[in-house]
């Protein structure tokens, strides 16, 4: 047996042609009822469009590029597997592009993917300010910024607040009696960073505890990015810690483990998805909505492709803090 063709799935689905071809490449409304008669049609003849004709015929590519800061960690994985379920729905596929926090690789891979590769852009920036990318990007490239906020940036962003999360978790601790609470930030230029340590020192100050010297260290962001900095907290007098991304309060705890202290000091970490993460079973975590996250991305990248004039949207979800069981 040959090939199916559109042909086949439109006699099969009963409707005709053209019908297969609006729900193919969404260029007119079809009837849900319809469009799902169409899409069983085509998996059932295992049908596959001819994706140059395609191309040829509306001007995409059916790609859409995701700029992300650190695949390895599972905060980021989690978004792109939603992302690429939404977006797949509706015939298109992503092309994932790992920056690993540099701005060059980042400016790299912008420059590679806004070349005309793809449709549209999904973008978790490294950057300072959205200037840095405006030369890199066409006018009229759809894009779409994620959990990064950046100044001066006009496009679409979908990010998660954190204030009220880690205020809360800093709160936690002073009630339990703790006094001397250290922190590990991220990177000093991402936004994420400085919502999640305005919070800390605003609840520290609320309650008239000092900031010492020694209580802040500046993480990377990424694996290996806090454990070099627990000898120093740890000589701070600090009793408890406030870790602010998952992978390094991963190294954290490690680390205490490691050095017998997982009783002596406690922490406040990040679990970024519904996987279990063994190593937060035991503290206070803030949980953000990666998943909610990446599919709210996905839905607005779509929106904006198929609505390139629309308003700009900032879609704001929100971090929850979790006591330890």
């Amino acid at each position: 047996m040959g090939k199916a063709s559109m042909r086949d799935v439109a006699n099969m689905a009963g409707v005709s042609v053209a019908t297969v071809s609006h729900v193919i490449n969404q260029t007119r409304f079809v009837s849900e009822e319809t469009r799902q008669r169409v899409l069983q049609s085509i998996r059932q003849l295992d049908y596959s469009p001819d994706q140059m004709a395609r191309i040829f015929k509306t001007g995409r590519k059916y790609l859409i590029g995701f700029i992300a800061p650190d695949i390895a960690n599972i905060f980021f994985s989690r978004i792109i597997e939603e992302v690429e379920s939404v977006i797949g729905k509706q015939g298109y596929r992503l092309i994932v592009s790992n920056t690993k926090e540099t701005q060059e690789r980042e400016t790299e891979n912008i420059r590679v993917l806004a070349s005309g590769i793809v449709d549209g852009l999904i973008i978790a920036s490294t950057m300072d300010s959205y200037t840095q990318l405006k030369p890199l990007i066409p006018d009229d490239l759809p894009l779409v910024f994620i959990d990064r906020v950046l100044p001066d940036c006009p496009f679409d962003t979908v990010s998660i607040s954190n204030y009220r999360a880690v205020y809360t978790a800093v709160e936690t601790l002073i009630n339990a009696g703790h006094k001397r609470i250290g922190y590990i930030t991220g990177l000093s230029r991402l936004s994420t960073t400085k919502e999640r340590y305005a919070a800390y020192q605003d609840a520290m100050d609320a309650y008239g505890l000092p900031v010492e010297e020694g209580f802040v260290c500046v993480g990377n962001s990424m694996r290996c990015g806090a454990e070099n900095h627990m000898e120093r907290l740890i000589n701070a007098g600090c009793t408890a810690l406030i870790v602010s991304n998952n992978i390094m309060a991963d190294d954290v705890m490690f680390y205490l483990s490691e050095h017998d202290l997982r009783k002596k000091i406690a922490v406040v970490g990040y679990n970024d998805s519904d996987y279990h993460n063994y190593g937060m079973r035991h503290i206070h975590t803030v949980c953000q909505p990666a998943a909610d996250l990446g599919r709210a991305a996905g839905l607005q990248m779509m929106e904006r492709i198929a609505n390139p004039e629309a308003q700009t949207r900032q879609i704001i979800l929100h971090a929850a803090f979790r006591l330890a069981p």
